[in-house]
């Protein structure tokens, strides 16, 4: 006799949980929060360099959805409504960081650049040494 295969339950689409997110399903939000939090985190935390403040907006982002779900249809996609959501919150954040303390912030922006930099990071990137001609430690060992 061979084992009983645990039957599983096919995958929801995304337009299937934004219907029942709509109709204040709880157990939608879980599902989308589960298919999707680490790639938003992923892409905050590359903006915020911080990683509880990139927490903090990445719960923002469910929060939202779940009280714009019933209001509005989110197009053209559920991945695009929140990768979208998670980067206007995170500039928020960052232009909020900017207004509090220009010089003493944890998160900074190199105007120059254009990245972000951790307070007592030189601003000087690989990018502008390469084209000052130096040669970084990790260029010129091999291995």
């Amino acid at each position: 006799m061979s084992p009983m295969l645990e039957t599983q339950r096919p995958l929801a689409s995304d337009a299937d949980l934004v219907q029942r997110l709509a109709q204040r399903d709880s157990t939608a939000l879980i599902e989308v929060e589960r298919r999707h939090w680490s790639s938003l985190y992923a892409q905050v935390y590359g903006m915020l360099v911080e990683s509880a403040l990139a927490e903090r907006v990445v719960r923002e982002v469910f929060t939202q959805l779940w009280f714009t779900a019933e209001r509005s249809p989110l197009r053209p996609s559920l991945w695009t409504w929140l990768r979208d959501m998670a980067r206007e919150l995170a500039r928020a954040e960052l232009a909020l960081a900017a207004t509090r303390d220009p010089e003493d912030s944890s998160i900074r922006r190199d105007n120059e650049a254009h990245t972000i930099v951790h307070p007592g990071t030189p601003a000087t990137g690989s990018a502008r040494s390469a084209d000052a001609g130096e040669t970084s430690t990790r260029d010129t060992c091999a291995g």
